[in-house]
């Protein structure tokens, strides 16, 4: 039987310090690669005025906000919604809406398509109507921004603040 020297024993744990390493720096490459990219935080605003301006505007409206937080750029291709009447379909089956639409021209500075740089800011706004209140008080509206690099798009939630409720 043959004993294993002490040299034996330092390769052997050499070898062994250098697969956890190399382990660990793939898992972390395979993160940066799967976290890498455009990232953008989306936020829905409703009962939005204008305030200022040559006239008066007397509508009410829907602000979308958001920034791309990633790192690299995208382009926004489209603004559009879709209205769910229950929690299960909203959530479950995503991809079932009872209304779905698409907002025309949600931004006039920043003009879709938007080349959407890191680090830059874009708000889009919609119209209020009494149909997109009512829907968001009675059921599930979803604003959903659309981007170059993901074909579901960002969805989020527009309700109703408490105390606007009609």
């Amino acid at each position: 039987m043959e004993t294993v020297g002490s040299s034996d024993i330092w390769t052997i744990s050499i070898a062994a310090y250098a697969a956890i390493i190399s382990t660990f720096v793939l898992g972390w490459d395979a993160y940066k690669w799967i976290a890498s990219g455009a990232k953008l935080n989306v936020s829905v605003t409703m009962d939005m005025i204008i305030i200022g301006g040559l006239s008066e505007d007397k509508n009410t409206y829907i602000s979308v906000l958001s920034q791309n937080v990633g790192d690299r750029p995208t382009t926004i291709t489209n603004l559009g919604g879709m209205y769910y009447k229950s929690w299960w379909n909203a959530y479950l089956r995503r991809g079932k809406p009872d209304v779905a639409f698409i907002i025309n021209s949600p931004s006039e500075n920043q003009r879709i398509p938007y080349r959407f740089e890191v680090g830059d800011q874009w708000m889009g706004m919609a119209e209020q109507t009494e149909g997109l209140s009512k829907k968001a008080r009675e059921g599930y509206l979803f604003f959903i921004l659309y981007t170059a690099c993901n074909r579901r798009g960002h969805r989020v939630r527009a309700q109703l603040k408490n105390g606007n409720e009609e």
